[in-house]
């Protein structure tokens, strides 16, 4: 399904084709028809977004890393409701390099609540590039996307859109630090006595 989606993304002219463009807050809405997109920019050279082909969907970080087109990279996603690794493949869509986040539901539950969302993405000199986007506005200009998005299928095919899929929760946790529990009678460097079988006298 992600190749079909590539390979719509790539026949398509641009990410998003002129039509109606709506601003939510820090989000943009680019509706026109058969191709949607719904994006936030955190400078002029990074961008984080999702983008629909007829009812083909995927969310991609645009940013100013150099990777190996078709290779896949793990990035770390953190955002008030979901912190989680996720994979990202570097696409080339007119000579721009874009990096296709999976799993999509993943990327589509941390849009859906906060105040941001950051990327964190290991590089070969041992350092993480971070980036940061604004939620503001996200939900509603995703939401308006893909009704779009669905109206358009529903209006050539006459289908009712079907609800997303509900993804797993994935949660990374902290470290556990194991203190060792010391009784309360006794003090915690005093080692216990050994309970032996001899009597000392």
């Amino acid at each position: 399904m992600i190749k079909r989606a590539f390979v719509i993304l790539l026949t398509s002219s641009s990410l998003a084709v002129a039509g109606e463009k709506i601003a939510y807050q820090d989000w943009v809405a680019e509706l026109s028809g058969k191709t949607n997109e719904a994006y936030t920019i955190a400078d002029p050279n990074t961008s984080f977004g999702t983008f629909c082909s007829g009812d083909q969907c995927l969310f991609y970080l645009h940013q100013s890393l150099n990777c190996t087109p078709g290779a896949k990279y793990s990035v770390l996603m953190n955002s008030s409701s979901v912190s989680t690794a996720l994979t990202m493949e570097c696409t080339v869509i007119n000579g721009n390099i874009f990096q296709i986040l999976t799993p999509f539901n993943a990327v589509l539950q941390a849009t859906q609540a906060g105040d941001s969302i950051g990327f964190a993405v290991a590089l070969q000199s041992g350092a993480f590039a971070v980036t940061r986007f604004s939620l503001l506005g996200a939900k509603p200009a995703i939401d308006r996307m893909f009704g779009e998005a669905s109206g358009n299928k529903r209006k050539g095919q006459n289908v009712p859109p079907a609800p997303p899929a509900q993804p797993p929760q994935i949660l990374i946790m902290p470290p556990i630090q194991i203190v060792p529990q010391v009784p309360q009678n006794r003090a915690p460097n005093n080692p216990p006595k050994s309970a032996s079988p001899d009597v000392s006298i």
